[in-house]
């Protein structure tokens, strides 16, 4: 994906997310708004439901004020009834108005209940409390059957009372209405949310996640490309001396587990400082492509190994290979280089390009490094250069002639 696009891909990712952020705020804003409005509800229906019975009350005191017997009794009913008032007033002021510490606003309806006719509640209430106030402050000489405060309590209690129930009935109406109001947005907000987790799920995750997965992979070949190049000469595309380090180490570790010999061929061009004097340099590398090609088109074993040592020389690995089949593999590698017929007119051996090679071999252990094994190999190849050139040497063993009528001829030891 280009960058482009996975910015694009990014923004509309990070503006989900604030969505989704902004939509759960508003549901925890709304549930808490439920929590309030269920509080206030249960508040307002109870000083509502109090305004009734505090008003039942008042008729009664009332009643038993104007049939009291002893002054005594007379004083405490006036008490009572005074605090009765003053408690439907606190109420009613609690009801009607907004304080900072119970913001409350009323809605039309109420408006009109309380303060318009044929309603009119709050003039009810004023009407009632003063006439009960009155009522508790005559002297005892008017406190009378026919007292005129003492029977307009009695004749408007129950209209008092049908009204308040008007009240409280519409108290608990609104609360509900408001409630399910609520109770509807935070469904929407949830969802929403859930809609927008979808929609992150299939147009956002999975193509950022299908991005990553698709630039891991890349970065993982590009990784095995860059692991691959720095392992391989970049001239003749075999392996180059770091790789065969490596993998010396590791071939000789794995045969040393299980016992088996390891075989070590080491190949210089003949007169290649000569070749490359006189042909020049371009036609040098050319020449050690053409090597390098020969030698591992000989090699038919997938777990041989075949890298450029330095400069003209080549080595081979054979695991679990004897001096016998080293030895073998060394006459087919001579003998291909030298068939490839590359013309090397200042040559001391071959008007063809050729090469010397050395083989060694050994049974690897633990006790014992492979250091020694690609020294008995060099020292295998110093000793084909000096003899003659264009001819295997075993370390430890015959020199191998370059024809087979040499064979007869020679019988050198190391």
């Amino acid at each position: 994906m280009k960058i482009r696009s996975l910015s694009r891909l990014t923004i509309t990712y990070v503006l989900a997310l604030s969505l989704v952020a902004l939509l759960t705020l508003a549901i925890f804003i709304t549930l808490h708004q439920v929590i309030l409005t269920q509080r206030d509800s249960a508040q307002l229906i109870n000083l509502s439901g109090s305004q009734r019975w505090l008003s039942q009350e008042a008729s009664l005191l009332s009643v038993e004020l104007i049939y009291s017997k002893t002054p005594a009794e007379q004083d405490s009913l006036r008490h009572d009834l005074l605090r009765i008032v003053e408690q439907i007033q606190s109420n009613n002021q609690r009801l009607i108005e907004s304080t900072p510490d119970e913001p409350r606003r009323l809605s039309p309806v109420m408006k009109l209940l309380y303060f318009d006719p044929p309603f009119n509640l709050e003039t009810d209430f004023e009407h009632f409390t003063s006439e009960a106030f009155a009522l508790a402050k005559e002297p005892s000489s008017l406190l009378t059957p026919n007292n005129p405060h003492f029977n307009y309590l009695l004749q408007n209690n129950e209209t008092l009372l049908e009204k308040l129930n008007t009240i409280v009935n519409q108290y608990q109406k609104e609360s509900e209405d408001k409630i399910q109001h609520l109770q509807l947005l935070n469904s929407a907000s949830g969802v929403i949310i859930l809609l927008t987790i979808i929609f992150l799920g299939v147009y956002i995750f999975r193509p950022l996640i299908n991005t990553l997965l698709t630039e891991r992979a890349q970065l993982e070949q590009a990784n095995q490309e860059l692991s691959y190049l720095s392992s391989i000469d970049g001239l003749t595309g075999i392996a180059n001396r770091r790789q065969f380090d490596q993998s010396l180490t590791q071939l000789w570790s794995l045969a040393s587990r299980k016992s088996e010999p390891l075989a070590l061929i080491m190949c210089d061009i003949d007169f290649f400082k000569a070749y490359n004097d006189h042909y020049g340099h371009l036609q040098g590398d050319d020449c050690l492509k053409k090597v390098a090609s020969g030698l591992k088109e000989s090699l038919k074993r997938q777990g041989d190994l075949l890298a450029r040592y330095g400069g003209e020389e080549f080595v081979v690995v054979l695991p679990n290979t004897d001096i016998a089949g080293a030895e073998k593999v060394a006459e087919v590698l001579r003998a291909n280089v030298e068939g490839l017929e590359i013309p090397h007119l200042f040559s001391s051996v071959s008007p063809m390009v050729t090469i010397s090679v050395g083989v060694a071999f050994q049974y690897a252990s633990s006790a014992s490094s492979p250091e020694r094994l690609i020294e008995a190999a060099d020292q295998a190849l110093y000793q084909a250069k000096q003899t003659g050139r264009n001819r295997i040497v075993l370390a430890n063993s015959s020199i191998i002639p370059q024809t087979q009528s040499d064979l007869s001829q020679n019988s050198l030891k190391i």
